[in-house]
């Protein structure tokens, strides 16, 4: 996937930031156990002075063997006197280690050659947080969702709050057990009736707890990737939000009906599917209405989601009269 130059350099300023606090840190710890523990400095000076000694007996010559032998079993006493030590003072016996958040790449972002996975997941994670950017991520919760203001019933007999707390409950739980792969939300009804304010809960705990997420109204997203498209922006919105492990779409439906914008939705939902990326889509129309819009290429997917349906009675409108 592509991605802006913006965010590679991002990526490895982050990483070099990274580095080099990781290096301050063990600096720190280093001259905590050198005051604490003399004896740890003296033994650590003994290992550190091996290089220079195996040269000296291969200079000198005599008997090799022998003295190399002195010099292993040395650094070998010194090496348990020094774990020894570190546990004295209820010190990890790797605490004078070098630190690094990557294993695998000792965090300079290449492994084997390649990216590493973590370089790649910060790249992600920056073209996403540009995106988000422009979205209220932080304006709702979970907590602030407020089912005292849905009817316990309207006409026909449909207990619309009871329906309304399995909706919230089943958000919550989803956001909650958050994994990948994942299968996706379809959240239908009114204007009002709480689909944004949920998905945007789902969207600040899946943050929290360290996936990359995106969220953005479809009318605007596919907008710039229209005119990415035709060479009148260079951000590769496409590539971000197939890339992201969560997307939410908002009010799908709303955005031009044309044949370009249904080829983007279904290379979007496809290649995310496909990914195991999990979608969330909130819209106003219903599931016939869906249909006849965007095909049965599109609906065949959707109707591989869980399907929330919301009902009762603007919440907007309702707050604002107080």
């Amino acid at each position: 996937m592509n991605f802006d130059a913006k965010y590679h350099i991002g990526a490895e300023n982050e990483l070099k930031q990274l580095r080099q606090a990781n290096a301050k840190e063990l600096d720190l710890r280093r001259r905590e156990i050198e005051r604490a523990i003399p004896e740890y400095t003296s033994l650590r000076a003994v290992m550190a002075s091996t290089g220079a000694r195996i040269a000296a007996v291969a200079i000198n010559g005599g008997d090799t063997d022998a003295e190399l032998s002195v010099i292993q079993r040395e650094n070998t006493a010194a090496a348990a006197r020094m774990k020894e030590l570190l546990m004295k003072a209820r010190k990890p016996a790797d605490y004078l280690d070098h630190i690094y958040a990557c294993k695998n790449c000792l965090d300079t972002g290449i492994a084997e050659g390649t990216r590493c996975d973590c370089y790649k997941s910060i790249v992600k994670r920056l073209a996403a947080a540009a995106i988000n950017s422009t979205s209220p991520l932080t304006l709702t919760g979970f907590e602030s969702f407020e089912l005292e203001l849905y009817p316990e019933t309207l006409e026909g007999g449909i207990k619309i709050r009871d329906i309304m707390q399995s909706n919230f409950n089943y958000c919550k739980k989803y956001a909650e057990d958050f994994r990948l792969p994942n299968t996706g939300l379809l959240l239908s009804g009114e204007t009002g009736l709480g689909k944004t304010h949920l998905s945007l809960a789902i969207v600040g705990k899946i943050l929290s707890s360290g996936f990359n997420a995106v969220y953005g109204s479809a009318p605007d997203l596919f907008r710039k990737i229209e005119n990415e498209h035709f060479g009148r922006g260079n951000e590769h919105t496409m590539d971000s939000l197939q890339a992201a492990e969560l997307l939410v779409l908002d009010d799908i439906g709303a955005e031009f009906n044309t044949e370009l914008n249904i080829s983007i939705f279904y290379n979007l939902l496809n290649s995310r599917m496909n990914g195991g990326k999990a979608t969330v889509i909130n819209t106003n129309l219903t599931m016939t209405e869906l249909r006849e819009r965007y095909g049965d290429r599109i609906n065949s997917r959707f109707l591989t989601m869980k399907i929330l349906k919301f009902y009762g009675n603007d919440i907007r409108q309702i707050k604002r009269r107080g």
